[in-house]
C-alpha cells in the first residue's frame, strides 16, 4: 500500500512544478508590420494596369520606417513588375507613404490564480498611395492587428533597433507578484511535509 501512495503522490508534485516549454513563440511586432506592408503593396498593385511591366516608385517612409523599403520593393517584384528610375508612358508612377506604425498594449490580466500574465497586443499601420497611369488613384490605407500575448514574451516581440515596434508596457500587478511566491513556497513546503508524512506510515 505504501508504494502505491508514493506512485500517486510523486507525479502530482512533478506536475505541479512542471513548466510548459513547448509553447509556440508569437510573431514579432516587426514581422506583423511586414505582413501589413505586403497587404498594402498588394492593394496598390491591383490599381496598376496588368499590361504595364514597370513602375516608377517614389517612397516616402522617413527615417523611422526606412526598414520597410526592401519589403515594398520585394513585394512589387513578386508580382512580376520592374522598378524604373524614370517616369515614362509605359510605366505607372506610384507614390507610397507611411504615416504611422504603432504598437499599444492593453491591461494585464492573469489566467487563473497561478496562471501566466497576459495582455492584448494592438498594432496599426496607416499611410496612403497614389497610382498615376491612364488616370490617377489616391487612397488612404489602414491596417490593424490584435491578439493576446504573454507578459513575459513582450521582450521577445519588440526590436530595440526599431522604436516603432515598441509600446508602453503596463506594470505587473504588485500585490499578485508579491503574494504568489509566498503561496507557492507554502504549497511546496506543505507538499514536502505530506510526502514524508505518507512515507513514514
Amino acid at each position: 500500500m505504501l508504494e502505491i501512495k508514493r506512485l500517486i503522490f510523486f507525479p502530482a508534485v512533478v506536475f505541479f512544478l512542471s513548466v510548459d516549454l513547448s509553447a509556440q513563440q508569437p510573431n514579432t511586432n516587426l514581422d506583423i508590420f511586414y505582413s501589413m506592408i505586403d497587404s498594402s503593396v498588394t492593394e496598390f498593385i491591383s490599381k496598376v494596369p496588368q499590361s504595364e511591366e514597370s513602375i516608377k516608385l517614389d517612397l516616402n517612409l522617413g527615417k523611422d520606417y526606412s526598414v520597410f523599403t526592401n519589403k515594398v520593393i520585394t513585394k512589387i517584384i513578386s508580382f512580376g513588375k520592374k522598378i524604373s528610375n524614370e517616369k515614362s508612358d509605359q510605366a505607372s508612377t506610384v507614390n507610397y507613404i507611411i504615416d504611422s506604425a504603432e504598437v499599444t498594449y492593453g491591461d494585464i490580466y492573469q489566467d487563473g490564480f497561478f496562471g501566466s500574465y497576459y495582455l492584448s497586443r494592438n498594432l496599426s499601420l496607416k499611410g496612403n498611395y497614389t497610382v498615376e497611369s491612364d488616370s490617377t488613384v489616391l487612397k488612404d490605407f489602414s491596417y490593424s492587428y490584435k491578439d493576446t500575448l504573454k507578459y513575459e514574451d513582450i521582450q521577445n516581440v519588440e526590436n530595440d533597433s526599431y522604436p516603432f515596434t515598441k509600446g508602453e508596457i503596463p506594470p505587473e500587478p504588485f500585490l499578485s507578484s508579491l503574494f504568489e511566491p509566498i503561496v507557492a513556497i507554502g504549497a511546496a513546503a506543505a507538499a514536502v511535509i505530506l510526502f514524508f508524512s505518507v512515507r513514514s506510515k
